[in-house]
């Protein structure tokens, strides 16, 4: 009786290990890659389970991992000379020849968390205003001068990196912005270009409303810093000497820009009053990473600029600016500068956001202030 009851528990022992291997089996085949597992496989494990265990089972096909691609950060984007040749007229010279580019790779881009505050917390500081306008001086000495179609200057790495960031952190919200009321829209290529929103720097000095955007008094610091280091008489004397400008600026202005959705314009040498046209890009992350390529401004000769589009101002370009982090251009006005910016893509994909600072010889109505863009928050 005794040597039954052993041999019982053994048939019982086995039993149990041939179910449990059966069920392992049966769960590995539901576990195993879905995309080389047919339907017929997952309803076969399923019976199999129901069939030995009498276990009724609610089967869900694992979801496939989401296959799109991580775009790249603003400040990770740099000219490609291979991803550019898609966005080359194909009556243009090869990539390198067409755009203007910073020498930059992975290897040189900067920490985009580099600030001037501490922390998110604090509101001390802390910059040396000496080396902020030595920084920029020597990336205006160090670019070289582009004499084709026109005398320009692209600069690489103009400001030092944690201001540039605390301008992107800092940047005036959208609704603090002003329609652009120059935009001169019944001129030929300004029909879209009163959806440029801009205030000049030395407005947000002015705020003191904290209500309406939170960031105020740490952007006050910001801007305080950026107008003492692009406006320093050292940074001017760089930029006219760069071109060999003689002519003494009467007025000037500090602009800072968002294009909207749809925004263009067309061919033009810029105010004759102007002396010097400089601008700072400002690239976002919802930027496409293809506006490295079309969100720069364009460059044109005389010839370009007469077969321009007599709707919108449009014109093939000779030379391109690349639109990436902390770049920025200038160029003398002449009679011939003549220059563009191609349709700014919808909103979803973010503005188009930069700084323009201008020299003019006359005084300029509204030139160290646009007024009435911040009037909302300065009442406040």
């Amino acid at each position: 009786m005794h040597f039954a009851s052993r041999k019982m528990a053994a048939r019982a022992i086995v039993i149990v290990a041939m179910s449990a291997m059966t069920l392992l089996g049966a769960m590995r085949a539901f576990y195993t890659d879905t995309s080389t597992t047919t339907d017929d496989t997952h309803l076969t494990a399923k019976t199999t389970l129901e069939r030995e265990f009498g276990l009724a089972t609610e089967f869900t096909t694992p979801e496939a991992p989401d296959k799109k691609t991580t775009q790249t950060k603003a400040h990770e984007r740099y000219y490609d000379p291979d991803a550019a040749r898609e966005y080359v007229p194909s009556t243009a010279p090869k990539p390198d020849e067409y755009f203007i580019y910073c020498n930059r790779s992975s290897e040189t881009l900067f920490d985009a968390q580099n600030s001037g505050f501490k922390d998110t917390s604090s509101t001390v500081y802390q910059y040396n205003a000496r080396k902020d306008v030595k920084h920029i001086v020597e990336a205006i000495h160090e670019a070289s001068l582009n004499r084709n179609p026109f005398k320009s200057a692209y600069f690489c790495n103009i400001l030092p990196e944690d201001l540039y960031n605390d301008i992107q952190t800092y940047f005036p919200p959208a609704y603090a912005l002003m329609k652009d009321q120059r935009a001169n829209a019944g001129q030929v290529g300004r029909k879209d270009a009163d959806k440029r929103y801009k205030c000049s720097a030395f407005d947000i000095l002015k705020l003191k409303d904290e209500k309406k955007w939170g960031k105020v008094l740490k952007a006050k610091k910001v801007w305080e810093r950026a107008t003492k280091a692009l406006y320093s008489p050292s940074v001017k004397l760089a930029l006219f000497m760069k071109f060999k400008i003689s002519k003494k600026p009467v007025s000037r202005d500090f602009r800072v820009q968002s294009d909207a959705g749809g925004f263009s314009i067309g061919t033009h040498p810029d105010n004759r009053k102007k002396i010097l046209t400089f601008q700072l890009y400002l690239p976002q992350d919802s930027n496409e990473e293809s506006s490295v390529y079309t969100y720069g401004t364009c460059l044109h000769t005389p010839e370009q600029h007469k077969m321009r589009d007599k709707i919108d101002g449009s014109a093939p370009c000779e030379k391109k600016m690349t639109f990436v982090a902390n770049s920025a251009y200038a160029f003398p006005v002449t009679r011939s500068s003549f220059h563009s910016v191609e349709k700014v893509v919808g909103k979803s994909k973010g503005a188009r956001k930069t700084i323009m600072l201008n020299w003019y010889t006359h005084v300029m109505e509204g030139a160290q202030s646009m007024g009435g863009g911040l009037l909302s928050l300065i009442a406040g």
